[in-house]
């Protein structure tokens, strides 16, 4: 809980009920991809007055100040984790929606050296790749 606290100081955020609450959970499931709705649901009810409109605005501060992070993972869903500083790629599954990290450090200078190929200027790139999972992908034979 002291590094929930410590965080929000250094971000320079009040630690507001629905803040301290957000951020709690992702540090209680730190490689967990999640959902406003999950993250709501997650907060243990006696948190004072946390609606669904709370986390979203928590969610959005929390992003501001990257202590977190967030990625569209198909059709309307976005997810958030904690932010980690470092760039990185998802896969995500079609059936169960489980969503995993990619720590590749290539992607992101492969990225680079197509958009200069290109003419671009690189600033940075999101890259979410969909299929099925190795459970998902056996039991669908």
């Amino acid at each position: 809980m002291r590094t929930v606290y410590s965080e929000l100081k250094s971000a320079r955020l009040r630690p507001t009920s629905s803040r301290v609450a957000v951020l709690k959970v992702f540090h209680e499931a730190p490689h967990e991809h999640l959902t406003a709705d999950q993250v709501f649901r997650r907060i243990a009810k006696d948190v004072e007055q946390c609606s669904l409109a709370s986390v979203y605005r928590a969610l959005a501060q929390l992003m501001e100040s990257s202590l977190l992070d967030s990625t569209w993972v198909g059709e309307t869903r976005v997810v958030y984790e904690l932010g980690r500083g470092v760039p990185h790629a998802h896969l995500v599954c079609e059936s169960c929606k489980t969503v995993v990290d990619i720590d590749e450090p290539m992607l992101q200078e492969q990225h680079a050296a197509i958009a200069a190929a290109k003419r671009f200027r690189y600033a940075h790139s999101s890259l979410v790749v969909f299929g099925l999972c190795a459970q998902c992908a056996a039991a669908s034979m």
